[in-house]
């Protein structure tokens, strides 16, 4: 009925063995860190006991309880679950000392848990999933039946979203998805009672149908689009849906964690890793300490696709915002909110490529990924460097990717990483087709140097083959265009286009750029390049950029340069829309043969007054499949023709 359990356990013991065996030496006699690494935060610790004392091996038992002893107990949204892990399941292996720092930390912050803002609200859905088990277990171990009361009532409102939605408001996203499925396995492997087992299995057969259905068995990853993402989600390297992918499937993957995370100690030369390297390899320990209870049916499913194959869903998001907002919203003169609401994404597989797109993007959006674009650069894929990526970011000013990049205008105030999205964004795709509609993001109209909207080619296992602006062959990959003009890339059997929608020249030196930046390259359209300076508020959000997408492969129209000539009778429309003098609205319109998307929004109110594919606006299922009865996935038995067979995936905003 579980997919491989038998194999689940083996590949357990193998990635605790190995951890062990390379991280032991990380922790002093007293269970302090002397790693060279960075010290592992509280989590991170715990994370480590609950792998050494999986493992069996005396010497890690007696680290894991030194570990506890030492650590620095504080409030975490992960830590009380993995404190509580440790004492329902590993209690036998704790000396006193351990167990009551863990018991007077969990009655400490347990209250907090009770809190609102772990709710299933249309946000971050890892926080209230680990929430449940926290209070489920905590509710359990310590006798308190109003926190095991107040889990199943959320879990209940989670089998409601999951009724009227096809996906959980943090769909699909490589770090976090792995979560959700994590704790509600955990669940069920927890709880006794059989209502409240059977709906936490039902729950995680609903999440897995969301990492099955973005599963791309060619490249053996995650397609887009993600809700939520860090930058090695975006380009395809190691992340936590690979993680609980080799749970289940072991070698059946050729890039797993055993072949990259822990080919060495070390990890794998050239290998983005997130955070750091000993962060990752725990945090296989710690997603793998479980059993999971995946139906065989979707594993098939997964691995078995025909193609084209179309995965299209529903989500539904919180309002939120860029500003730091005081406790009582009632003595705040900010009144700017970006808008809760719901929307739909899609993608669209071939064996070569899988092109991604959301039509609203996740709360604020700035780890969002509404455009992306995975394919294989060969035939057989066998390593990382065999897969490529591409997805594009909002970028204002001179940030560069790969580079620690400062984000003190974005409500974190001491937020650094590579390149982030600092821009809105809405997304229409039609198949092989996608268009996106991007706007600069308003808390960010002073001291600006540069506007520009890049598309982002990771580039450390190498560049892409060839780059082409218009009827010009990039030597070298790099150059630029003083007109806005079309993108051509080739690389192995993917070809794509873009077409920028640049709707707003503020002064620039080119409108297209192509560079080679760190271990990307990258492809952006600009609205501005000059010297520094502020922006009225209204026609900074009056600023517009974009592009359309074309993908296809070697396989479906021959030659590149074939490809190159397919949209040359294309046509582009970007103007103010008909209406009221006094407001903006936004008509952007792409034809070519066999298709039109058309959009009129305002950048504004975020506001979508239509969008229609071939002058229709698409229907919304509210989950749709190739090869998959949806009314079989728990909750979703009256959507019996939600899975009928279509002709196109076709997403747009609404």
């Amino acid at each position: 009925m579980f997919y491989d359990v038998p194999g689940q356990i083996e590949r357990q013991r193998q990635i605790y063995a190995k951890l062990a065996a390379y991280s032991l030496d990380y922790f002093d006699e007293a269970g302090r860190w002397i790693g060279a690494e960075a010290p592992p935060r509280l989590r991170e610790r715990l994370w480590y006991a609950i792998s050494y004392v999986s493992g069996g091996n005396a010497e890690a038992i007696k680290t894991a309880n030194r570990i506890i002893a030492a650590s620095a107990f504080a409030a975490c949204h992960f830590t009380p679950m993995a404190a509580l892990q440790l004492l329902v399941k590993y209690k036998r292996y704790l000396d006193d000392q351990a167990i009551g720092a863990l018991e007077a930390y969990l009655l400490d912050v347990l209250d907090s848990f009770r809190h609102t803002d772990l709710e299933f609200r249309g946000a971050n859905d890892n926080f209230p999933t680990m929430g449940c088990y926290t209070l489920l277990a905590a509710g359990i171990y310590f006798s308190r039946p109003d926190d095991s009361a107040l889990a199943v009532r959320r879990m209940h409102d989670l089998k409601d979203m999951l009724t009227r939605r096809g996906f959980m408001s943090e769909f699909n996203s490589p770090t976090y998805s792995p979560i959700q499925v994590y704790c509600m396995a955990e669940i069920a492997e927890l709880v006794e009672e059989p209502t409240i087992r059977m709906l936490a299995l039902q729950i995680e057969e609903r999440l897995w149908a969301d990492v099955w259905s973005h599963y791309h068995p060619s490249t053996y990853q995650t397609a887009g689009p993600y809700s939520r993402v860090y930058e090695v989600d975006s380009t395809a390297h190691t992340h936590q849906s690979r993680f609980i992918l080799y749970a289940l499937l072991g070698d059946k993957m050729a890039i797993n964690p055993m072949n990259t995370l822990f080919s060495s100690k070390y990890g794998k030369t050239d290998e983005l890793v997130h955070n750091n390297l000993p962060f990752m390899q725990v945090s296989v320990g710690w997603l793998l300490n479980t059993t999971f209870h995946c139906p065989d049916y979707l594993v098939e499913h997964g691995l078995h696709k025909t193609y084209p194959y179309r995965v299209q869903g529903t989500y539904e998001l919180a309002s939120s915002t860029d500003h730091p907002q005081p406790a009582d919203p009632a003595v705040s003169d900010n009144i700017v909110e970006l808008p809760a609401g719901s929307g739909s994404n899609s993608t669209y597989m071939t064996a070569d490529y899988a092109l991604g797109v959301i039509a609203r993007e996740f709360r604020t959006g700035v780890f969002t990924d509404s455009f992306h674009l995975l394919y294989r650069r060969k035939e057989h894929v066998a390593t990382q460097a065999d897969v490529a990526t591409v997805y594009a970011n909002y970028i204002v000013n001179d940030k560069r990717p790969s580079e620690m990049n400062q984000y003190v205008g974005l409500n974190w105030l001491n937020w650094v990483d590579s390149i982030l999205d600092e821009g809105r964004k809405i997304g229409m795709q039609h198949d092989r087709t996608a268009m996106l509609l991007y706007k600069p993001k308003l808390c960010l109209s002073e001291q600006v140097t540069s506007l520009k909207l890049t598309l982002l080619f990771p580039a450390r296992y190498g560049f892409v083959e060839e780059v082409w602006l218009g009827e010009r062959n990039l030597s070298g990959l790099e150059g630029g265009s003083v007109e806005p003009c079309p993108v051509f890339v080739k690389d192995g059997p993917v070809y794509m286009a873009f077409f920028p929608l640049l709707f707003g020249n503020h002064g620039r030196d080119k409108a297209v750029k192509v560079e080679r930046i760190n271990d990307y390259l990258a492809v952006s359209f600009y609205n501005y390049e000059g010297e520094a300076r502020d922006f009225a508020k209204r026609g900074f959000l009056l600023t517009g950029n974009g592009f359309v997408a074309e993908v296809r492969s070697e396989a479906e129209v021959g030659s590149f340069d074939n490809f190159r000539h397919m949209f040359q009778d294309g046509k582009i429309v970007d103007e103010w829309a008909y209406g009221n003098a006094i407001t903006s609205m936004r008509r952007t319109v792409y034809e070519r043969d066999g298709l039109k998307m058309e959009c009129i929004w305002s950048p504004l109110t975020e506001g979508v007054k239509m969008a229609a594919i071939n002058g229709k606006i698409p229907k919304e299922p509210l989950l749709a499949i190739t090869g998959l009865d949806t009314a079989r996935l728990p909750f979703l038995e009256d959507e019996a023709n939600g899975s009928a067979p279509r002709g196109s995936c076709s997403t747009a905003p609404r």
